[in-house]
C-alpha cells in the first residue's frame, strides 16, 4: 500500500520478533530487544517491508498455542516495563539538568563581580529549565500524544495482550481485526503544519491585508515616491555586520553553486546595496516585500519569522532636515490612514545619544553595546537596564549620569520638551550635542508646518538597536488601551551605509512601517465586519442551460465595466440569503423570463429596497453610477424581509 507515514516507532519493526516468533526467542534475542526499544534512534522503514512483515505476523499468530500466547503475555509485560522506565528517565533528565546549576566556586565564576556571577546563573537556569521543558515534550509525544503514536502504541499493546488470552478458535478473529486497524493507520496521513514563526492567510484576511497595502500605497505616491524590488536572497557579506547584536537572527543558506546567500533581514541594507550596484542619483523610493528573522515568533503580537515591511526611503542630497521631517510625516500619513486607534512616534537623534554616553564617561568602544541595553528600557525597568549596562563594563555611576537623561519622561509637547532641554544646558558646549539639537528644532519645526507635530515625542531613551543609524532616528507604537504589540514602525538616517558597498557615501534616510503588527491591529479593531468579495450576484427566476447562459452575458457587460460580480447557481430565495445578504453584497441582478424577452433585467440595491428595470445592456454602466452615488452601501443586513413579489416578478 503506498502513502505509508514516515516515522514510524520501533514498534512497528518488532512486531515480528514480539508477536510472530517469540515461539523461537531466546534469552539473548530477548535482551537485544529490550535494548533496542530503549535506543531512541529508530530508523523508517520502506512501507512494502511494514506491510509484508505485519502480514507475516499474523500468520505466525495463527498457529501459534496457548502455552506460547501466555509466553508472549510475559515477555509483553516485561517489555512494557521497559519502555516505561525509559520514558520516565527521559522525562526526568531535564529536571536533574535544571538542578545541576554550580556554585560560585565553579571556575567559570573567577574574576566575576556578584552581579556577573547571578546572570550567568540565571542564564544557565533558564537554559536548563527549557531542556527539561523540551525532554518532557519529547516523552510526552513518545508517549503517544503524537498523531502517529498515539494510534501505534496500544494497538501493538493490544495485540500483545489480545492475542495472548484469546482462544485457538478466536485467533484469526482477533488478528485480522487488530490488521484492519494497523493498515488502517499505515494508510492515513499525517497532518501537515505551517512552519513556526509563520502563517496562512484566509481570504477574510487577505482582503483587510489588501486594502492596508492600497492605503500606504496612496500615500507613497502622493509623495512621489517610485517602486522597486530587490531579491529576497542577498549575499551574507552583504547582511552580516550591520544589524549589531541582531545579526544572529538572520537566515543563513547553504552554499549553492559558489555563493553564500542569506535571506534579507529586512529592506535598508538591501537597498543601499542597490543604490551601490545602480547609478540612480537623488531618489525616493518605496518597496512593499518580505523580510525573514530567526526570531522567537510571538504571533499574538504580530511578532513572525516571514512578514512584510513597507519601506519609504529618501537618497541623494536635500535640503537639511527636509527629508527626515517628510519620512516622519509619511509614517504619520500612514498610520492615521488606517484603523489601529491612536499612536505616538517617537523622535531622538543618534548623535545626541552618543552624546549622552560622551558626557557620562563612556568610551566611544562600548557606544554601540551601552545603547543595545538603553533600547530596551520600553520593555524593561532602569534597574534591570542599569544592571546590564554595569555588565557591560560601566561604572554605577557612569550609568546613573546616563540614567538622568534617558529616564526623562517625554512630555505632550515635543517642541516645548526640546527647548527645555536646549535651555538647561545638559550638554554645557558639547559640539556634535548642539548639532544634533539643532538639527532636532528644525525637523520639529517642518513637522509643525506639516501639522505631524501632535503625533511627534521627544523620547531620549529611544536608541533604535541597528548599528547603521548615523541621525535622527524614530518608532512608532501604539497607545491605545489594551494595545501590546510593540513597536509599529520605525527609522531613521543612515548616511554610511551605501559607502560600504561603493566609493560612493550616499545620505539616506527612511521609514518602515511594521506592516505585520498593523495587520494584528486593523483585524482586532475591524472584528466581523463584512467584506464582500463583490459589488454584484447575479441570479435568475427558473434553471436550465438556457438561463446560465444569459446570466453569463449580464456578468460580461458588469465585468466589461469594472464591476465585480459572480454568477449564482442557487435558486432566487437562496441565492438571496446565502449569496447576498450572509455575505454583504450591495447590489443583485436578477434575469427574469419576461424581462429578458424584451432585453431588460431586474437590479436590486439591497440596502434601500429598491428595485429597478434596466436594459441589459445598460446594466453596468447603471450599477458603476449606483456604486458612484453610494446606493445601498452599508445599509445591508444580514436578515432581510423579502416578499413574494420582490423575489419573483
Amino acid at each position: 500500500m503506498e502513502g505509508i507515514q514516515e516515522g514510524w516507532k520501533e514498534e512497528i519493526q518488532v512486531l515480528p520478533s514480539v508477536l510472530g516468533e517469540c515461539y523461537e526467542m531466546t534469552t539473548t534475542s530477548r535482551t537485544t530487544f529490550i535494548r533496542e526499544i530503549n535506543d531512541p534512534t529508530y530508523s523508517t522503514l520502506p512501507s512494502t517491508n511494514v506491510l509484508n512483515g505485519a502480514r507475516n505476523v499474523w500468520d505466525m499468530l495463527r498457529n501459534m498455542g496457548d502455552g506460547k500466547r501466555e509466553e508472549l503475555k510475559i515477555i509483553w509485560k516485561e517489555v512494557k516495563g521497559k519502555i516505561e522506565d525509559a520514558e520516565k528517565n527521559k522525562g526526568d533528565e531535564g529536571a536533574s539538568k535544571a538542578s545541576d546549576i554550580p556554585d560560585s566556586s565553579d571556575p567559570a565564576f573567577a574574576g566575576k563581580t556578584p552581579a556577573q556571577i547571578a546572570k550567568i546563573k540565571k542564564i544557565r537556569a533558564d537554559k536548563a529549565a527549557k531542556a527539561a521543558k523540551k525532554a518532557a515534550a519529547k516523552a510526552a509525544k513518545k508517549a503517544g500524544s503524537s498523531s502517529g503514536v498515539s494510534f501505534l502504541t496500544p494497538t501493538v499493546k493490544e495485540a500483545a495482550l489480545a492475542i495472548s488470552e484469546c482462544s485457538d478458535d478466536d485467533v484469526g478473529a482477533v488478528a485480522n481485526g487488530i490488521t484492519s486497524k494497523l493498515l488502517t493507520f499505515a494508510s492515513s496521513r499525517r497532518k501537515p503544519k505551517v512552519a513556526k514563526g509563520m502563517r496562512d492567510y484566509l481570504p477574510s484576511q487577505m482582503r483587510v491585508r489588501q486594502e492596508v497595502f492600497k492605503a500606504i500605497r496612496g500615500v507613497f505616491d502622493r509623495h512621489g515616491a517610485v517602486e522597486i524590488d530587490t531579491p529576497v536572497m542577498e549575499l551574507k557579506d552583504t547582511l552580516t555586520g550591520k544589524y549589531g547584536e541582531d545579526s544572529k537572527l538572520i537566515y543563513d543558506l547553504k552554499d549553492q553553486g559558489g555563493e553564500i546567500l542569506a535571506l534579507r533581514y529586512d529592506l535598508t541594507v538591501p537597498f543601499a546595496r542597490f543604490l551601490a550596484t545602480n547609478a540612480v542619483g537623488n531618489m525616493k523610493r518605496y518597496h512593499i516585500g518580505k523580510v525573514y528573522r530567526r526570531d522567537q515568533p510571538q504571533m499574538a503580537k504580530g511578532r513572525y519569522r516571514e512578514f512584510y515591511q513597507c519601506d519609504f526611503d529618501i537618497a541623494g542630497n536635500y535640503g537639511r532636515m527636509v527629508p527626515d521631517s517628510e519620512c516622519v510625516a509619511v509614517a504619520a500619513e500612514i498610520l492615521g490612514s488606517v484603523p489601529i486607534g491612536k499612536f505616538k512616534i517617537k523622535v531622538n537623534h543618534r548623535k545626541l545619544l552618543d552624546s549622552i554616553l560622551e558626557v557620562s564617561g563612556v568610551g566611544p568602544d562600548k557606544f554601540r553595546t551601552i545603547c543595545s541595553a538603553v533600547d530596551k528600557l520600553d520593555k524593561e525597568p532602569w534597574g534591570t537596564v542599569k544592571a546590564e549596562m554595569i555588565d557591560k563594563g560601566i561604572t554605577s555611576d557612569t550609568a546613573d549620569k546616563i540614567g538622568t537623561f534617558v529616564t526623562r519622561e517625554p512630555g505632550n509637547n515635543a517642541i516645548e520638551d526640546l527647548k527645555g532641554l536646549i535651555e538647561e544646558k545638559a550638554f554645557g558646549e558639547h559640539e556634535v550635542a548642539m548639532k544634533a539639537l539643532e538639527d532636532l528644532e528644525i525637523m520639529f519645526g517642518y513637522l509643525e508646518a506639516m501639522g505631524k507635530i501632535e503625533c511627534v515625542s521627544f523620547d531620549l531613551s529611544l536608541a533604535r538597536g541597528l548599528d547603521y543609524y548615523t541621525g535622527v532616528i524614530y518608532e512608532a507604537v501604539c497607545i491605545e488601551d489594551g494595545c501590546h504589540v510593540g513597536s509599529i514602525g520605525g527609522g531613521g538616517r543612515y548616511d554610511g551605509l551605501a559607502g560600504m558597498f561603493s566609493t560612493d557615501d550616499i545620505p539616506c534616510v527612511g521609514v518602515s512601517v511594521g506592516i505585520e503588527r498593523v495587520f494584528t491591529l486593523v483585524e482586532k479593531n475591524m472584528g466581523g465586519e463584512k467584506k464582500p468579495n463583490v459589488d454584484v450576484v447575479i441570479a435568475s427566476t427558473t434553471g436550465g442551460e438556457e438561463n446560465l447562459r444569459r446570466k453569463m452575458r449580464v456578468a460580461k457587460e458588469l465585468w466589461e465595466k469594472d464591476v465585480r460580480a459572480e454568477i449564482s447557481g442557487k435558486k432566487l430565495k437562496q441565492a438571496i440569503q446565502a449569496d447576498v445578504l450572509d455575505k454583504g453584497v450591495e447590489y443583485m441582478v436578477v434575469v427574469g423570463d419576461e424581462e429578458w424577452k424584451d432585453g431588460k433585467v431586474i437590479v436590486k440595491i439591497i440596502g434601500e429596497k429598491r428595485e429597478e428595470i434596466i436594459g441589459m445592456s445598460e446594466v453596468g454602466g447603471y450599477i458603476r453610477e449606483e456604486m458612484g452615488r453610494g446606493g445601498g452601501e452599508g445599509k445591508v443586513k444580514k436578515v432581510f424581509a423579502w416578499s413574494e413579489k420582490d423575489i419573483i416578478r
